[in-house]
């Protein structure tokens, strides 16, 4: 056999050996160049780059794009630089084992802010329960007493169970006896709601204290919270109805809207009075009745009047009389500028037939004129004159009816409405005869507005008796009346007990 080839000679490599290293150097100078490259790349353009250096490298090195000019941030959570990722920089990032320490820091300074926030959370709630507590106990130490009232309820329903007490249905008595049962019921009610919230209120703070979960003590704090925002809202209520202490303040009223100075647009702004007190009616849980309108020329109306009835409806809508101011800018005007209008309020009890009759109107006060109704109800109140207007001369009061399809039956309605407003306004104006009311006719015009009602340029609804005022316009125009009627009662009767003081001054 021939001998086996010598070993090939390290300083004489062979062709193939040759073919192999250089195509290895060839790859190893053609991948540093890429390297350089990226850098550069990377430098210039930072987050673009840097997404394409991931994903050549950022695989087996754990990186990823921080979106920021030239950062690559490793899944530790450190930054490492262009340099650091392609030059060989041996800085290592932070050792992973410290995040946990620094996320169990910031569980706890969450922890300790939640915390402080419930125990803020927790001072004003107990503020709050305080004050609804302060004024409950006012409240039912001016309130009758719950035996008393069930006693009284207990004594009209036997009354009332007698057979013989509906013999006339339509007496006086049965309507006292119903309307005193009715009213003593909801005040019973209304203590018994009392207590509840105010228990309620007692037992959630008790509860809270000895709580730990965070989710229950804020489900408690919630709850304790609805309860003393109720007590609060219905003592301040009630408070308000004391001051409804007048003759006719627990009558239903008549409101009537009449369009003032401003064209199209007053009778577009009656429209939308009439709709706030519509509106208002049931959120007080009043009921109201569309009584007659008068439709404007292209919008709105002329004139619009309407029956509320329900606790104290008088009462409680009596200072809404007088003239109401409305700036906006004008959709019906073709350059769009802000105009100013003005809409009439008047204000007018419901009375029984036995008060009315009591009062008596010279003749010669009287201006009574008739006219056609129109509208429906057929050929007779198109051509014969139904409607009455009539109008007080001394106080310049215009009472017009059109209800009826009788001129007779029109007069009568008429002459009761307008003995009912005077008798209102000689309670208001604390006169001793009809006789003496001189000039009470609401003007809707400059200078006799008792609200204002400013859209444009800001939005301002401000009361000019009491100086109540909000830029929630549009709620006030939904029918949110509650704290601007509740603020001008409370300056009336401050002003009332201010002129008593003054008279009881100038006695002594």
């Amino acid at each position: 056999l021939p001998p086996p080839p010598p070993p090939p000679s390290l300083d004489h490599p062979s062709d193939g050996e040759r073919g192999t290293a250089l195509t290895s150097m060839l790859i190893s100078i053609a991948f540093m160049a890429f390297l350089c490259t990226a850098r550069t790349t990377v430098t210039a353009w930072g987050g673009t780059a840097a997404i394409g250096a991931r994903r050549l490298l950022g695989s087996s090195t754990g990186m990823r794009n921080t979106g920021r000019r030239g950062l690559l941030l490793s899944t530790s959570g450190s930054v490492w630089t262009p340099n650091t990722m392609l030059l060989g920089n041996r800085s290592r990032p932070p050792s992973p084992s410290r995040r946990p320490q620094y996320e169990w820091r910031r569980w706890m300074a969450a922890k300790n802010n939640a915390a402080n926030s419930v125990e803020l959370d927790l001072i004003d709630l107990k503020r709050l329960v305080e004050e609804a507590t302060d004024l409950y106990h006012k409240n039912q130490a001016s309130a009758i007493p719950k035996d008393r009232i069930e006693a009284q309820i207990a004594d009209l329903e036997k009354e009332s169970s007698d057979p013989s007490f509906w013999d006339n249905p339509n007496s006086e008595r049965n309507q006292q006896v119903n309307t005193q049962v009715s009213q003593l019921t909801r005040l019973l009610g209304r203590l018994n709601n009392w207590e509840e919230w105010e228990g309620e209120c007692r037992v959630a703070l008790e509860f809270i204290e000895e709580l730990d979960d965070p989710d229950e003590v804020f489900m408690m704090m919630e709850e304790c919270k609805t309860a003393a925002n109720n007590l609060l809202e219905d003592g301040r209520r009630y408070e308000l109805s004391k001051l409804l202490s007048g003759p006719y303040d627990d009558r239903p009223v008549r409101l009537i809207l009449t369009a003032g100075a401003g064209g199209t647009e007053a009778c577009d702004w009656v429209d939308m009075l009439l709709r706030m007190y519509t509106r208002h009616a049931q959120r007080m849980g009043f009921s109201y009745k569309i009584l007659d309108t008068s439709a404007g020329d292209v919008v709105g109306y002329k004139s619009a009047e309407f029956l509320v009835e329900g606790d104290n409806a008088y009462g409680w809508l009596r200072g809404e009389k007088g003239a109401h101011r409305l700036v906006r800018l004008s959709p019906f005007g073709a350059n769009n500028k802000r105009q100013t209008t003005f809409a009439g309020v008047d204000v007018v009890p419901v009375l029984e037939d036995e008060e009315i009759n009591s009062v008596e109107i010279s003749d010669s006060d009287l201006e009574i004129t008739t006219m056609r109704a129109g509208g429906k109800g057929g050929q007779n109140v198109n051509k014969v004159e139904t409607a009455v207007r009539i109008k007080h001369i001394p106080s310049g009061i215009n009472i017009k009816v059109t209800q009826e399809r009788s001129q007779a039956l029109n007069k009568d309605l008429a002459m009761k409405r307008l003995k009912a407003q005077l008798l209102a306004i000689a309670q208001e104006q604390r006169l001793d005869e009809i006789q003496a009311i001189r000039g009470d006719a609401v003007e809707a015009a400059w200078g006799a507005q008792i609200r204002n009602y400013v859209l444009q340029p800001y939005k301002l609804v401000k009361d000019q008796r009491s100086n109540w005022e909000t830029s929630d316009t549009q709620g006030f125009l939904d029918g949110d009346l509650e704290d601007c009627i509740g603020a001008l009662l409370q300056t009336r009767a401050q002003e009332e007990q201010e002129a008593l003081d003054e008279e009881e001054r100038n006695r002594t």
